[in-house]
């Protein structure tokens, strides 16, 4: 059943007819409805709970009303350990970002049971709440010290489990683990492990963890690149005002090497010479500027509006007053994670699964007429206004919210996972202008695989139809 089927309004009758298929005590239990199975909350910690578990680790939540919450349950198998250590790392770093999230609302785990786990295909959920607690309850002399020192014991314990397969009950021997060969596993244990000596913060333990788990994604990370421009066939265009570039760049931390890429098309406006130095200006600056190793997806989405940012300024002062202006579109793959920032009607696509969409908005007028229901796609095709921005680079100067828009403002969320298979395209108007998106999708799967072959075939259809704009493609490929 999907999520926006319940309805508040008709949970509490749904409720009425839940049949209770498994109590799991403290007011938990799964649930049968119509055929379909939930995990179902009801009792004086509703409130909390509503604010606390809606978390990638637990299950997905559904709705509520009143003292009750429903949650998805998964039909998933229970975990096998041992497990994988990139697997196994990747747990443990989710459930450490819950347990923040539990200390920051006054709660703690205070016991977790592999049991309760299961893969799922959008990655490790508990199949059930574990047993959560009130930091109140929990009594020690230097409270706020020994909490996390109690969380980071047990994550350790559970982190020896999976890569073990033996319970920390049984004692633990660490010559087991360092048959691991990656960095930053014995690291971890030697200051998580019950009665090591070793001293980390949850938030420290964390970004420590994603820098592990970071550093592994980056290995399985190759990237092809294809770029392609051309001037077109208008003879009133003397001068390519697309610029494009990308750059790939490794840094290295204490636990291995992580892979940046970063590229981006720029459509300059303004005629000759002005539209030309502010597409290139923003391209060589958007490439160029510093980018740091972060950890948090958020953080990571923002640095890359901000290097957008840091493009427009480098427009305006290229300019020198002189009027003109770009559009920009720009991609930052980090390992295995696309972050975009955007602004006027360059687009950047992404095929995944055999299907083409769209990431960007189109900053122009007939974009927002369209969705405005006052004019149709088809009709913006003809429109004598297609060519109408309003935003570019070179507009504004100082910063305004939302002005360079990354992945949240469609989608709410701040980056996208990238797999094998995967294509980013990069396309400036003269291209996605010619080529329909059905087209562009029946060009991209046939192409899949080269994106070399793929970006110059996109110039090629563009140029059998007269190519009245210049025209520049980009494509990257996940290679693995």
């Amino acid at each position: 059943m999907d999520e926006d089927i319940i309805k508040r309004s008709d949970l509490e009758k749904m409720f009425n007819l839940f049949e209770v298929i498994e109590d799991f005590g403290q007011g938990w239990s799964k649930c049968r409805y119509n055929g379909e199975f939930f995990i179902c909350y009801s009792g004086e910690k509703f409130k909390t709970y509503v604010k606390i578990l809606n978390s990638k680790i637990f299950p997905e939540f559904l709705s509520y009303f009143e003292n009750t919450i429903v949650f998805k349950s998964y039909d998933a198998k229970r975990l096998s350990i041992p497990l994988d250590p990139e697997h196994s790392l990747l747990l443990i770093k989710d459930i450490c970002e819950a347990s923040i999230t539990l200390k920051d609302h006054g709660y703690m785990f205070n016991d977790i049971n592999i049991d309760d786990l299961v893969k799922t295909e959008n990655g490790f959920k508990f199949y059930k709440i574990p047993d959560i607690i009130s930091l109140s309850d929990f009594k020690f002399p230097n409270q706020i010290f020994e909490i996390e020192d109690y969380t980071i014991k047990l994550l350790g314990s559970l982190l020896y489990e999976l890569l073990s397969g033996i319970s920390i009950k049984n004692g633990f021997d660490i010559k087991i683990i360092s048959r691991y060969d990656i960095p930053g596993i014995p690291q971890f244990l030697s200051l998580a492990l019950p009665g090591s000596r070793g001293r980390i913060s949850l938030k420290d333990a964390f970004n420590m963890l994603s820098q592990i788990c970071s550093s592994i994604e980056a290995k399985r990370c190759k990237y092809i690149i294809g770029s392609s421009s051309s001037i077109g066939l208008n003879v009133s265009r003397t001068i390519n005002e697309d610029s494009f570039g990308y750059a790939q760049m490794y840094f290295y931390n204490h636990f291995g090497k992580h892979n940046i890429l970063k590229a981006c098309i720029a459509d300059g406006m303004g005629g000759m010479e002005a539209g030309e130095t502010a597409s290139k200006s923003a391209v060589d600056a958007f490439l160029t500027e510093r980018f740091e190793l972060l950890d948090d997806d958020e953080q990571i989405a923002n640095q890359t509006i901000e290097l957008a940012w840091k493009a427009n300024k480098a427009v305006f002062d290229n300019l020198n007053g002189k009027n003109g202006g770009c559009t920009f579109s720009g991609t930052v793959i980090y390992n295995d994670r696309l972050y975009i920032a955007h602004v006027g009607d360059t687009r950047i696509y992404i095929y995944k699964d055999d299907n083409l969409e769209r990431l960007s908005n189109d900053h122009s007028l007939v974009e927002t007429l369209i969705l405005g229901g006052i004019m149709t796609r088809e009709e913006a095709l003809n429109s004598p206004d297609r060519n109408k921005l309003l935003r570019s680079m070179g507009f504004i100067k100082d910063k305004q919210e939302n002005y360079i828009e990354g992945l949240f403002q469609k989608f709410e969320k701040h980056s996208i996972q990238l797999v094998k298979g995967d294509i980013v395209l990069i396309l400036s108007d003269g291209v996605w202008g010619e080529i329909p998106d059905d087209e562009l999708l029946s060009i991209t799967s046939s192409l899949s695989k080269n994106p070399d072959d793929l970006v110059d075939e996109l110039i090629s259809v563009v140029l059998k139809r007269g190519a009245p704009d210049n025209a520049t493609a980009i494509a990257i490929y996940k290679e693995f």
